[in-house]
């Protein structure tokens, strides 16, 4: 039990992070927890002052129609380091309410950007997401303009429009002030999107842990788990998972049963429930920050001194019972807690649940379904937790004529070009340990950028997990401190650059 208080008490000092991203092995479960802290009220963040903001633009709520009127869209920004000419970082929030991210327009890689180039930090919300609302609540009619066009436009209006409340000068249209889109995780996607769209109005771009080649089975997010965690806890969760798939693929209802009640979910009536149940420590991998590190600390701990089958599971199944404990204490089952298969159940019916709205982007258009490895390769999780697991969900959540039967991932990697985009004055940044850098332009699968000419940068932070060059704090390591050291003398370089062209234009026109 000390271990899962450990975790859930992690969770809540942390959740600036993990309500990043509900796409993440045992989101379910996450949810549930989630709801459980907002509940109690021990959900918070970091206080920002006011004269940051909020404030908010009236922004269309549909780009190719202007009669569908405007929403307050939520921002903050920092001018404090403004010198006439300095440039604008700009940092979408993505799919989490901004509050979790105001603070960055103090504490940041951004901020310090800003401060550095003499320039700006303004942290916007996403469309749909916290205050920045479209509508009243979640449902599929008003989730119909939360796409990639409409954010990517979002961002671009707020470039050619903004006029910050707390700036007292006229900030000069771009391309004239230089705009630098920077971004982690879906984020990152669109700080890239965002260079490759319009390159007109952004002048640079930062890219952090930005899985931009989609995928539809994206079972490679375990991988870098198995690759890089403690031996002897992957070896433990592999010996583990291949008992309770020996045991879910038998025809032995009993011994199923029994197996079950071990992990205290006797009464989950789906395998694929239980598998995905089982996922949840998983998650904890990329939640790992330069001073926590939950998966390791909290969660392969349990394995210490056990190395027969039997001590294994026993660990695995107190943990993962306790867990559930915890947070379904209040539901009338267990079933009735973790039961997906039930359209009529509470997450499904319930529209202003706020992660309706990421769930809509990745049933729409991304995917990222995080399942098993093939059969001929050692996989993390059980082979019951398929892609049919995730997709089942999408018409139970917005009705099977309001979503594509697939999401329209192929169209996505079309469109932006996956992990072929090739931009100039670009940073593209990963964590060598991040699940997410397999569908990242530094994936080891990824085109061999060797010979390419982009003038852009490709970093691998060796040892780091998610975003971690957002931290500035004193614990973050050597290589990211240089990191930093770097971006500012490479952006002064561009920027300086683009001063020198500037000039010599002006010159030949007189």
């Amino acid at each position: 039990m000390r271990v899962v208080l450990s975790v859930v008490l992690f969770l809540i000092a942390n959740v600036w992070l993990c309500q990043a991203n509900l796409n993440r092995p045992g989101w379910y479960l996450k949810w549930r927890l989630d709801q459980q802290k907002h509940e109690l009220g021990m959900q918070t963040f970091e206080q920002v002052d006011a004269k940051y903001g909020p404030f908010y633009f009236d922004q269309p709520i549909d780009h190719t129609d202007p009669s569908a009127g405007t929403f307050k869209h939520r921002y903050w920004a920092n001018t404090d380091w403004y010198q006439p000419g300095g440039p604008v970082i700009l940092y979408n929030a993505g799919e989490l309410p901004a509050d979790w991210r105001a603070g960055y327009v103090t504490n940041s890689s951004m901020a310090m950007l800003a401060e550095e180039l003499n320039g700006i930090v303004i942290v916007m919300e996403h469309r749909c997401y916290g205050e920045s609302m479209v509508a009243e609540d979640y449902s599929a009619e008003n989730l119909r303009t939360l796409n990639t066009d409409q954010a990517l436009e979002d961002m671009a209006t707020i470039i050619r429009e903004i006029k910050l409340p707390n700036l007292d000068v006229d900030l000069p249209p771009a391309p004239e002030t230089k705009w630098i889109v920077y971004g982690g995780s879906y984020s990152g996607n669109l700080a890239a999107w965002m260079r490759y769209r319009y390159p007109d109005i952004v002048f640079a771009a930062v890219p952090s842990s930005a899985p931009v080649e989609m995928r539809y089975n994206f079972h490679q997010y375990f991988e870098t788990i198995r690759r890089y965690a403690p031996k002897h806890c992957v070896s433990s969760i592999q010996q583990v998972v291949r008992y309770v798939d020996h045991i879910l693929f038998s025809p032995f209802s009993e011994s199923k049963q029994r197996m079950k009640e071990t992990f205290g979910l006797q009464d989950l009536q789906h395998d694929d429930d239980f598998a995905e149940t089982l996922s949840f420590p998983l998650g904890l991998w990329q939640e790992m920050t330069p001073t926590e590190n939950p998966f390791v600390d909290e969660f392969c701990t349990i394995f210490e001194g056990k190395d027969s089958l039997h001590e294994r599971v026993e660990a695995y199944g107190s943990y993962i019972a306790n867990l559930v404990n915890t947070t379904c204490k209040d539901a009338p089952s267990i079933n009735a807690c973790l039961d997906t298969h039930d359209p009529r159940s509470e997450m499904y019916m319930d529209t202003k649940a706020p992660f309706r709205a990421w769930f809509w982007q990745i049933c729409t258009e991304y995917a990222y379904w995080q399942t098993a490895k093939p059969f001929w390769h050692p996989t993390m999780v059980s082979r019951k937790l398929t892609t049919e697991w995730y997709q089942r969900q999408c018409p139970f959540l917005f009705g099977e004529h309001n979503v594509p039967f697939r999401p329209e991932w192929r169209r996505i990697n079309k469109e932006y070009e996956g992990w072929h985009l090739r931009l100039s004055r670009t940073i593209w940044l990963d964590g060598e340990w991040d699940p997410w850098r397999t569908l990242s332009v530094n994936s080891d699968e990824a085109p061999d950028r060797t010979h390419w000419h982009d003038n852009a940068h490709f970093q691998v932070l060796s040892e780091s997990v998610h975003h971690w060059d957002f931290f500035t704090t004193n614990s973050t390591s050597d290589e990211i401190k240089e990191l930093h050291q770097f971006m500012v003398s490479k952006l002064k370089e561009w920027l300086n650059e683009s001063k020198d062209s500037s000039q010599m234009i002006m010159k030949y026109q007189q």
